[in-house]
């Protein structure tokens, strides 16, 4: 029982690292990067959009997908590993999830498309508005993560508690 409880600690401690990691670092391209994007030359733009597209891949594709696969398991716990208590966080984290990635597929990215042939403020205001809907949903799932990590502090609490013998007195 206590290598399983261990377990599910680490579990649910590693997607709330990189629900949180993903959470600031979406704040941090929405809020200085993308503003930044306006600024950038003519002459250095298309290169300087596609490095932008290659190396925040390179560095969200471990978080990001720890993240999803994290919450899948956590998902099939609260589902039908008997923690029911997790159900209402982690299907808000999944419904919000949903939401970052279908404006990342069908908003986002396709901007960024839009954007690799050069500069265009219509398509950046796009993108800015997109991925405003994109980090509060996000947001959403960092809060998710951390409400899920407090329940299992919560309940390891109350059941370590409970399990403690009586002293007869």
């Amino acid at each position: 029982m206590f290598g399983q409880q261990r377990n599910f600690r680490v579990l649910v401690v590693a997607h709330c690292v990189a629900s949180c990691f993903m959470v600031g670092m979406i704040w941090t391209v929405h809020l200085l990067h993308y503003p930044l994007f306006e600024y950038v030359g003519e002459d250095t733009y298309v290169r300087f959009q596609q490095e932008h597209v290659d190396r925040i891949g390179s560095l969200l594709l471990v978080p990001w997908l720890t993240e999803g696969v994290t919450l899948l398991a956590l998902i099939g716990l609260a589902f039908f590993g008997g923690r029911r208590d997790l159900r209402m966080p982690t299907v808000i984290n999944a419904l919000s999830m949903a939401v970052v990635l279908v404006i990342s597929g069908f908003w986002s990215a396709p901007a960024h498309g839009d954007l690799s042939d050069g500069f265009d403020p219509v398509v950046h205001d796009r993108l800015m508005n997109a991925n405003l809907v994109r980090t509060l949903a996000w947001t959403v799932c960092g809060a998710m993560s951390i409400w899920t990590l407090i329940r299992i502090w919560k309940s390891d609490a109350i059941d370590s508690n409970n399990s403690q013998p009586v002293s007869a007195t």
